[in-house]
């Protein structure tokens, strides 16, 4: 068997399968499957248990995460906004509470964040972008709002990686 060789870079998507806008990180993983973004970066969907993320992240050792998917925190529908992350020293009691959610299915981009932080498994940059959704209903197609989200998160990701190693 041939030795693996870890990404640099890994872009790692979260969403909800056919959520309406809350499947903005599964569909930047689809649309960014193959595209030409560099022999050192892996796009990974996420969009399953936090703990599993955590675990494949370990895996991959990569020394930058990209992480994209909905987020809503009140602000205008279909705003971008990137933010470097940088794992809070949780308690044990919030980190159990973090993993308890993940294990019972619950998905989400700062869920993968939390569990990952507080299990040590996150790079040493990570990036989150997100998406603010503006319909969370079920349905196959992302709101106009979070269809131009999704393209500026894309547009981000494409940035985050020509600057390299800030």
């Amino acid at each position: 068997m041939a030795p693996t060789i870890s990404p640099r870079v890994v872009v790692g998507g979260v969403g909800h399968l056919y959520q309406g806008d809350l499947d903005v990180g599964r569909l930047a993983v689809e649309r960014l499957a193959h595209a030409e973004l560099g022999r050192d970066v892996a796009v990974e969907d996420f969009s399953y248990g936090a703990v599993a993320v955590a675990q494949r992240l370990e895996e991959l050792r990569p020394q930058l995460l990209l992480l994209v998917g909905a987020v809503a925190r009140g602000r205008s529908p279909g705003t971008v906004e990137r933010r470097e992350y940088r794992a809070a020293a949780g308690t044990a009691h919030e980190i159990q509470a973090a993993i308890a959610d993940a294990v019972t299915g619950y998905i989400g981009l700062e869920l993968v964040l939390e569990v990952a932080g507080g299990l040590g498994a996150l790079p040493p940059r990570t990036v989150a972008i997100e998406v603010e959704p503006a319909a969370t209903q079920p349905s196959e197609r992302l709101s106009p709002d979070a269809e131009r989200g999704l393209e500026q998160a894309l547009g981000l990701v494409r940035r985050e990686l020509i600057s390299g190693s800030r």
